[in-house]
């Protein structure tokens, strides 16, 4: 059996009690954090980030919090630090550039006089919308408009390994899109994915039917209804992917149902 020589300058991360001091300081805190905003209560809202799954908006509608976090996920944490900053990068870009057709989310809903109540409050480049009936919060990337037409942007980060490979967008961003779509009367949808690597982005157009927009408006009435009648909706068929721990945070609980 042959022996490869440890390399000794990857395995160290500090040189002195004062320094692996701050890295504990460090690691704790933001453990801490984590926790912190795992516990928070979510809101009896319906979410766009999970609607391809009936039942996890009907949790939410009950009332029901989510899995505690158990072990802190520090990398899945920077995970999104860094998504956050690469969307923050490309809105800062595209709003320079495009001027007035970078469209504000108020200004869209208010020339597109919905039918349903709602608040908007904008916080940097996010604006986040609360409906009253049905009960939604949702944040979209942006409005734009290319060609004399309105579009739906959404930004999506990916590690390189995953990236590389899209010559599509996501079946479950697809969904989200169109639940976005749905809300706010669009046709169009523009979705970017920036590689977190190396910053590269790749960006693939989506049309959202005035069907498939209607199909979104049927399944919040039908989860609204399974809420009154307290029973829970039919879960993604089996061997889906996305119905696992890693995805779903209500998984542990769903299956007692």
């Amino acid at each position: 059996m042959g022996f490869v020589q440890a390399n000794l300058g990857n395995l160290t991360k500090f040189n002195s009690a004062t320094s692996s001091k701050l890295i504990d300081l460090y690691e704790t805190a933001l453990d801490e954090q984590i926790i912190e905003e795992s516990a928070r209560p979510r809101s009896q809202t319906f979410a766009p980030s999970s609607i391809r799954c009936p039942r996890i908006s009907w949790f939410r509608l009950r009332g029901v919090q989510p899995n505690k976090v158990r072990k802190p996920d520090k990398m899945l944490n920077f995970t999104a630090v860094v998504g956050s900053a690469c969307h923050e990068m490309i809105q800062g870009a595209l709003s320079k550039k495009l001027g007035c057709d970078w469209i504000e989310i108020a200004d869209h809903l208010e020339e597109l006089k919905p039918r349903y109540k709602y608040e908007v409050e904008k916080s940097g480049y996010e604006t986040r919308v609360s409906i009253e009936s049905p009960p939604i919060r949702f944040a979209v990337d942006g409005v734009l408009r290319l060609n004399n037409q309105k579009y739906l942007l959404e930004i999506k980060s990916s590690e390189y390994s995953s990236w590389s490979n899209l010559s599509d967008p996501k079946p479950h961003h697809v969904d989200q899109v169109r639940c976005y779509a749905s809300l706010l009367n669009l046709e169009h949808v523009l979705m970017i994915y920036i590689d977190r690597q190396y910053g590269d982005i790749k960006c693939f157009e989506v049309t959202v039917s005035s069907e498939e927009r209607q199909q979104i408006w049927n399944m919040f009435q039908y989860v609204q209804n399974m809420v009154d009648a307290n029973l829970a909706p039919d879960k993604l068929p089996p061997g889906d992917s996305w119905c696992n721990p890693s995805m779903c945070n209500y998984y542990e609980k769903c299956k007692q149902w």
